[in-house]
């Protein structure tokens, strides 16, 4: 059993496989959450399809008993099919918030119920996105990442008493495979509006983190950062 456990929601792809290495760097025990059977990189994991409540409950419980309280919750999964409005079915738009602002919302719940119990407080991070308030050609999408921000906005007050901390990150363009869905004139043109010029690397994404989990944040809550290169 173990004081520093963190966990990462879609730590199979390349943002989560960077996330966990940095949290597992700062000393964390880290348990990955994915949908598939099997997880990635050398850490501890638990399939989970965190649509289905049960499911999160289930994980939470069993991290809790096998590994002790989870002291950071990075909600990074996230999900974009790249229709436009006119195409978007309710199938869709369901799954996409589904992923991207349901679940952030009861796996925060469930873990913020067990550090309250607990004590001694903790951080929960959500993946964000610059389109929560640029707006986004995929509008369920940007809507969806919208909802996140609101939610660390709006989880700050009530657990902030508990010691438990709440900020997003709000990433432009990222070289990952759902970056690389993005056709690739809207990736160019991103890329040419930013002031660094070029999209971010996983890894810097994973560093901002890093840094919002860390005491060096110990007064950041209910903030979003914007980590998009100057987009």
């Amino acid at each position: 059993m173990t004081s520093n456990v963190a966990v990462v929601t879609g730590s199979n792809g390349l943002t989560g496989q960077a996330i966990c290495k940095n949290l597992s760097e700062r000393g964390y025990t880290v348990v990955g959450l994915d949908i598939a059977e099997s997880g990635k990189g050398e850490y501890a994991y638990r399939a989970c399809d965190v649509t289905d409540i049960e499911q999160i409950r289930a994980a939470v419980e069993a991290i809790d008993a096998q590994y002790g309280t989870i002291r950071v919750l990075i909600n990074n999964a996230g999900v974009w099919h790249g229709k436009t409005f006119f195409d978007i079915s309710p199938t869709d738009y369901d799954f996409t918030y589904g992923v991207n602002a349901r679940a952030p919302f009861f796996l925060s719940q469930e873990v913020a119920k067990r550090l309250v119990k607990a004590g001694g407080g903790g951080v929960i991070v959500n993946l964000a996105s610059i389109v929560a308030t640029a707006g986004s050609g995929v509008t369920d999408y940007g809507g969806s990442k919208a909802a996140v921000i609101n939610l660390t906005k709006s989880l700050a007050k009530p657990l902030g008493p508990h010691g438990i901390r709440v900020a997003a990150v709000s990433p432009g363009t990222i070289n990952t495979a759902m970056g690389e869905k993005v056709p690739k004139e809207i990736r160019d043109r991103l890329i040419a509006g930013s002031g660094l010029q070029r999209a971010a690397e996983p890894e810097e994404i994973a560093s901002a983190i890093g840094f919002l989990v860390s005491d060096d944040a110990r007064y950041v809550t209910g903030a979003t950062l914007d980590v998009n290169g100057g987009l």
